[in-house]
């Protein structure tokens, strides 16, 4: 999906995964991120939001919670980090992030609330009056209060299946009241998700349904008289889409993919954020047309096209990805290519796709270009766990 952009306007990332993997300095089913381009983009984000208005909080699902990436996007100015799940929480934490946005995609469960509450982050997002209570409940007893944002669902939302719930447009009033009365919490404001989708044959991103009702939600709260300023709308964050999510009233987005170059209009337009991520692998077998690929990374959505084979010739062979149905476990990746294609077993795979590392199988190495050369500043597990020589989590 991202591969021409890549090569285009990326190309020593390229270069620089083909080196390492040939020279047995990462390993195969490695996703490869150029942490100083991440960094640039970030500055180029925080720069477009300058005078908006608008708050940056960091995603770092895509590039598998990397704490050397996210750290380097934090001191580009994106300081906060939105945590979809308690995992990345506790990890991120731990390196010394700020918490900005926690129970955004996934709740808090019961047992880590009080680990939540402490880690103190800016807001939690709760998807009803049960888990208000839960959070009100741990906060109290840790002598603060948790500002707290309600998701909100309207007629027509669109949601992805297994991320639905959150609290209907027309009972946002009363249980925001009820949440309200709650010892150790306060209405933050609002969330949803999707808030914005790309549009494939306008080749846009559209606001959803969602990003109406956060405004109209936000509406709601504020003519009940409370102060719940926050509007959180998170989804296909990047600089352009700053306007149209500020026009419908977001305070707080959460750019992510667009770090790594990669939301789907990245992939048809050339953007300001640059491309800073592939996926490396090898050739393990061959049958006459067709070339298999170490799995483990790839991602179902990737909607990826195309692949680049280095074997010993100078000019890459380009294959044609065949992706494999959603169900299926990624052993392999199937690839085709001309049958005089001179591609062999052991030689390097590049992909660039979309990506969702954190529930991959795969490896992440992060690499920098300080010196010139690509150097690996560390390989991690798809969670951020950093891997020793063995590529087993340190201190195992």
């Amino acid at each position: 999906m991202f591969l021409d952009v890549t090569r285009r306007r990326n190309p020593r990332l390229i270069e620089a995964a083909v080196e390492l993997h040939r020279a047995g300095r990462i390993p195969s089913n490695c996703y490869v991120v150029d942490v100083d381009t991440v960094a640039h983009n970030a500055r180029e984000v925080v720069r477009a939001a300058e005078g908006s208005g608008l708050q940056l909080y960091q995603m770092t699902k895509q590039f598998g919670r990397n704490p050397v990436v996210a750290q380097a996007i934090a001191q580009s100015g994106i300081d906060k980090v939105v945590a979809v799940d308690f995992e990345e929480a506790r990890l991120l934490h731990r390196h010394g992030l700020t918490i900005g946005h926690l129970g955004h995609l996934v709740q808090v469960p019961g047992s880590e609330i009080a680990r939540a509450v402490a880690m103190q982050p800016e807001v939690i997002t709760v998807f009803g009056l049960p888990q208000a209570v839960r959070v009100a409940a741990a906060a109290h007893a840790a002598g603060r209060v948790q500002p707290v944002l309600i998701r909100v669902v309207g007629d027509g939302d669109q949601f992805y299946a297994g991320q639905r719930g959150g609290v209907p447009l027309d009972k946002l009033v009363e249980i925001a009241r009820a949440v309200q009365a709650l010892a150790g919490v306060t209405v933050a404001g609002v969330t949803s998700f999707p808030c914005l989708l790309w549009n494939e044959a306008a080749g846009r991103l559209d606001p959803t349904p969602n990003l109406r009702t956060v405004s109209e939600a936000s509406r709601l709260l504020r003519d009940a008289g409370f102060d719940a300023p926050v509007v959180n709308a998170p989804s296909a964050t990047c600089i352009a889409s700053l306007g149209v999510l500020r026009a419908h009233g977001a305070t707080v987005v959460e750019p992510g993919s667009c770090l790594t170059g990669h939301t789907p209009l990245h992939a048809v337009s050339d953007q300001p954020e640059l491309p800073a991520m592939v996926y490396v692998t090898e050739v393990t077998h061959r049958s006459d047309d067709v070339l298999y690929a170490l799995g483990g990374g790839y991602y179902p959505r990737s909607r990826a096209k195309q692949a680049l084979v280095f074997g010993r010739d100078d000019e890459p062979v380009l294959a044609r990805v065949e992706l494999d149905p959603a169900e299926a476990i990624d052993y392999y990746g199937t690839l085709h290519v001309e049958q005089s294609a001179g591609a062999q077993v052991g030689d390097t795979v590049v992909y660039a796709f979309r990506s969702q590392v954190f529930v991959s199988r795969s490896f992440v190495a992060a690499v920098t270009f300080t010196a010139g050369s690509p150097e690996v500043v560390g390989i991690f597990d798809r969670g951020g766990f950093a891997l020793g020589p063995d590529l087993l989590p340190v201190g195992s």
